[in-house]
């Protein structure tokens, strides 16, 4: 049996809007990380604590996004070519968002047991995740613009490609800065893992913009 182009093109407009509401959560998970660094650096637990609750509400927002997501791929089958291409995409940015989670995690505790961090280095992971910040913005963009125009959509990906190249040199610099430091272990351990997954994030979003690119071609 053959259905018409428009039964796909209309599937696929539903389940693109879906992960465009996705990104817009990824960008604003991100966004309350970086203030809630931030607060760290003040040394304001207060705070931290609020971002902190303010992320994990946003993960069960992203989580439920998923679940419709999961259950429109499910209802049509294979009407829709490009499914697996979609469900890939969410689940990398759903991964985005557990490692921002994960790396919220680590800060809350760290402000919950007391620990002085040096705030030379938080204000340098600070800079580190704000270019992630404008990284996933960046790549909300572009799964935007997949909707209207997949050939911009093509071209906003080269950027996103830009800033993760200076992610990757800014924290492996800052990497090299915190083993160089006379900081303690539990320290150099806790800021060397949270500067991994801001990179870690950073290599999502350049997996999320190869998958547009490859839905694009679809569409």
């Amino acid at each position: 049996m053959t259905f018409p182009i428009q039964t796909e093109a209309t599937i696929k407009r539903r389940i693109l809007e879906v992960c465009q509401g996705q990104a817009r959560t990824i960008v604003d998970i991100v966004r309350e990380l970086v203030l809630m660094v931030d607060s760290v650096s003040e040394r304001k637990p207060k705070v931290t604590k609020t971002h902190y609750e303010a992320i994990q509400k946003l993960i069960a927002d992203n989580d439920k996004l998923r679940t419709t997501l999961l259950e429109e791929v499910a209802s049509v089958g294979s009407l829709l070519v490009s499914r697996e291409d979609f469900l890939r995409l969410m689940f990398r940015m759903t991964t985005i968002a557990d490692y921002a989670e994960a790396l919220g995690f680590r800060l809350m505790g760290a402000t919950e047991r007391n620990w002085k961090l040096e705030k030379k280095y938080i204000q340098a992971l600070s800079g580190v995740l704000s270019l992630v910040l404008s990284e996933v913005t960046r790549m909300k963009e572009t799964l935007h613009s997949l909707g209207f125009d997949p050939d911009k959509a093509v071209e906003l990906a080269k950027s996103v490609e830009e800033l993760e190249r200076k992610i990757d040199i800014d924290s492996r610099n800052l990497d090299f800065e915190i083993m160089s430091s006379k900081l303690s272990l539990q320290e150099v351990f806790l800021l060397r893992d949270i500067a991994e997954r801001a990179e870690r994030i950073a290599d999502l979003g350049v997996e999320v913009v190869d998958l547009i690119r490859v839905i694009a071609l679809t569409t």
